[in-house]
């Protein structure tokens, strides 16, 4: 009795340990993802809710909001054509992003993906890295 007792202590205290490492993880993660990405975009987390805010000349012109389980990450890649480094929803004719426009403005519709612009001198592949790190360490 007292063994089964000392074994659900223990694994409770692992599976304690291991989520606050995760959450740590996750923060460090994602700390190195926006300092990547430059002054464009501010990336946060609120639970498993990755919000997205983008800014032009100083100014926030939008915030994406999708749910980390939503986004297919074999799809995440650089887009020589866009300049950008892009993931799409799992279902392309739904709409997993929502977006909040802050500032009117003619664009496309990008419901099905979320889409960060890499700058004049940067290449994307530090951006990838950084968001894929990321997206591994919150849905595994």
């Amino acid at each position: 009795m007292f063994r089964a007792k000392l074994t659900v202590a223990i694994v409770f205290l692992l599976v304690s340990s291991c989520m606050q490492l995760s959450g740590q993880d996750s923060s460090t993660l994602l700390a190195e993802l926006n300092q990547v990405i430059g002054e464009h975009y501010v990336v946060s987390l609120k639970g498993k809710i990755l919000i997205v805010d983008g800014y032009r000349e100083g100014e926030q012109v939008k915030q994406d909001k999708v749910n980390v389980f939503d986004l297919d990450i074999e799809t995440l890649g650089f887009s020589e054509t866009e300049q950008a480094v892009i993931i799409r929803c799992y279902s392309e004719y739904e709409a997993c992003v929502s977006r909040t426009l802050t500032r009117e403005r003619k664009g496309k519709d990008y419901r099905n993906r979320l889409l960060f612009a890499v700058p004049a001198d940067g290449s994307g592949s530090n951006i990838e890295t950084a968001f894929r790190k990321l997206l591994v360490s919150l849905t595994a």
